[in-house]
């Protein structure tokens, strides 16, 4: 289901946020490695016009995803994919790789959603809360093509950021699975951390309660 994988979407808002902000700081203190063997003058200069024109590109994809013009999609393709291969050690080229694989889900294309989805993902710290996104996303991908088994795995490799976006995840797969009571119990971890958090817990209920009535069902009917 397409809500599932953009559930996230503040998440990504808040990265991109990010991006904007320490984009350009990021990728000079990248380049501050290997400046002795080029100049620190002259590579400053190609490492902040580098930063920019990726900067530049990815405000172009966001405009485009804003219009109605129905050649939209097909402009941010065509930029993200400029991005990636003009750019891919920038942080833009990772949220470009995000967006081209919400496009092929939108498509139903899930083989290309997880192309991009690992290509992100090689190019980020697994352990960061973007490489943490991505692999959310992936398990969404990953399930939806029938792995659930992988799924799951990268679910359980980690869930420090988003710890009620992951348990919900693994609710969702359970169910489709049948694994109703493990399901309950992954709704009620998620919706513990968004009580804690002080944030309210929607369609969490709706899933708890119609998974309780489900199963209370089941143990009167045995």
């Amino acid at each position: 289901v397409m809500a599932d994988h953009l559930e996230d979407d503040e998440q990504v808002e808040a990265l991109k946020r990010w991006g904007d902000e320490n984009g350009k700081s990021t990728m000079a203190a990248v380049v501050l490695a290997v400046a002795g063997t080029v100049g620190w003058q002259q590579y400053q200069g190609w490492s902040t016009q580098q930063a920019e024109l990726a900067s530049d590109t990815w405000g172009a994809i966001e405009v485009a995803l804003q219009s109605d013009d129905s050649r939209s999609s097909e402009d941010v393709r065509v930029l993200a994919n400029a991005l990636k291969s003009d750019f891919s050690s920038t942080v833009y080229a990772r949220f470009a790789a995000l967006q081209l694989a919400a496009l092929a889900v939108e498509d139903g294309d899930l083989a290309v959603a997880e192309t991009e989805l690992r290509w992100a993902l090689s190019k980020e710290d697994t352990n960061s809360e973007m490489g943490q996104l991505i692999q959310l996303r992936l398990a969404r991908v990953l399930a939806d093509r029938g792995d659930t088994e992988s799924a799951l795995a990268v679910l359980n490799s980690g869930v420090d950021a988003y710890p009620a976006a992951y348990a919900t995840a693994k609710g969702d797969i359970y169910v489709s699975e049948g694994r109703h009571a493990e399901a309950l119990d992954a709704y009620r971890e998620a919706r513990a951390v968004l009580l804690a958090l002080g944030n309210p817990p929607g369609i969490l209920d709706t899933k708890i309660t119609s998974l309780e009535s489900r199963l209370a069902s089941s143990e009167e009917a045995s």
